[in-house]
């Protein structure tokens, strides 16, 4: 039964009972349900255009292959094209700036790297914050280096190279790219050693110096040196990882050699904008962690050396923040500056 009172001051009727009490429920959930579905569109209609993956190196490197092989897999789950976009320049700054300042939708990633946590303290004056404004998807893995001297050399071991740079202080020779010199100065701190550095260009020309007797060891991908090493051209001291390679076993790490808890690696990952959605990180990241545990996906890096990790999210931002400050300590105390 509804009942009525008459206010005739206001000119209007004043109803109350249970059909009105139902009446505002209706309404509450009507207006929850609609805000709700409004609230949950942004993840529910994601991707709505086609998505750019930024690589900040040129086509062909390992970053732009791992790009390509995610991307192309990456589109047929989302339902959206995803295009490859090279975008090297200023050791990765160019392409990484680039996804630091795009829209926070999560249509733009970018295929990150180590440089990420080196340059800040190697370039400096960096025109975006690599913590603030990028947003981890997952760490996709771990890639360590191996140590290679000549076949012919009176070193055969971590150990045997320690004493040989202790006997002679700053008269060993090793040559490098910038990212294996950081490896070695992170071990010369551990080891308290003084080694000279022949900087290098490209990997090539310090294996052939290192073949040629004119430098002491160099060191690289086994995926690259692999090769040399199996022809006995070269000599596999160490490799720089925590544990040893699934792809060659047989290398011994630094940290059996003594040196407990050396750890040190290039790495990959997926990022996007800083501020971007929980909702659509969280999508990225079950996508591509999704591609990255398929059996063939795996064996594929697994054959370039890399050893997935497949982080979540906040593990790959806390995992981007220690490297920082990590590489920024080594940087620091071994004097390197930036070209």
């Amino acid at each position: 039964m509804i009942q009525c009172r008459q206010y005739e001051d206001r000119g209007a009727a004043a109803c109350w009972g249970r059909p009105l009490v139902l009446m505002t429920v209706l309404l509450i959930a009507t207006y929850a349900v609609s805000h709700g579905a409004r609230a949950a569109a942004p993840s529910a209609s994601y991707p709505s255009k086609p998505m750019r993956f930024i690589v900040p190196f040129t086509p062909g490197a390992l970053n732009d292959l791992l790009a390509r092989l995610i991307g192309e897999q990456l589109s047929v789950r989302l339902g959206q094209r995803v295009v490859v976009d090279n975008r090297p320049g200023a050791g990765t700054i160019v392409g990484s700036d680039l996804v630091a300042k795009s829209n926070p939708d999560g249509h733009t990633l970018l295929l990150s790297s180590a440089p990420l946590a080196i340059n800040p303290s190697l370039q400096g004056n960096l025109p975006f914050d690599a913590v603030k404004d990028l947003a981890g998807v997952t760490l996709i893995g771990q890639l360590p280096f191996v140590l290679v001297g000549n076949p012919k050399s009176r070193i055969t071991s971590i150990p045997e190279l320690v004493a040989a740079a202790k006997a002679k202080p700053g008269e060993l020779v090793y040559g490098a790219t910038v990212a294996g010199q950081l490896m070695v100065e992170l071990f010369k701190l551990d080891a308290r050693i003084d080694i000279a550095l022949v900087p290098y260009k490209g990997l090539a020309p310090a294996v052939v110096d290192v073949m040629g007797g004119r430098i002491e060891f160099t060191l690289g991908t086994h995926s690259t040196l692999g090769p040399q090493i199996k022809a006995g051209r070269l000599r596999a001291l160490a490799v720089t990882s925590k544990s040893r390679m699934r792809t060659a076993p047989e290398i011994p790490t630094i940290a059996e050699a003594g040196y407990k808890g050396f750890d040190a690696t290039t790495w990959y990952g997926v990022s996007v904008a800083g501020g971007t959605p929980k909702s659509l990180i969280s999508r990225l990241h079950h996508e591509v962690v999704g591609i990255l545990k398929q059996p063939e996906v795996e064996q594929r890096l697994l054959a370039e050396g890399i050893d997935v990790v497949a982080s979540s999210p906040d593990e790959f931002d806390r995992f981007l923040k220690a490297d920082t400050a990590r590489w920024a300590r080594v940087i620091k105390q071994a004097g390197i500056k930036g070209e």
